[in-house]
């Protein structure tokens, strides 16, 4: 099982500082430009591009997050990959 990299020094537009950013260890295996960071901030989710931190995060819930996963899980969106 792959482990999640933490983003050293990401602060997107708009989010909160302090806060851990993680990546699957898929996309910096891969050396990927523009990697997919989320973090935990109370009770929502933030969801940035890591190597742009001008862009202002999607913030989801918990059950929206989960329920992304599962679909991907499911192969829900291996069409767009």
């Amino acid at each position: 099982m792959s482990q999640a990299v933490t983003v050293e020094n990401y602060h997107p537009c708009g989010a909160p500082q302090g806060l851990t950013w993680i990546k699957s260890s898929k996309s910096n295996m891969q050396h990927l430009d523009d990697s997919i960071g989320i973090a935990l901030d109370g009770d929502s989710i933030l969801i940035g591009i890591t190597t742009d931190p001008s862009q202002v995060p999607l913030t989801a819930t918990r059950t929206k997050l989960k329920a992304l996963i599962e679909g991907a899980k499911a192969g829900e969106f291996d069409h767009l990959v």
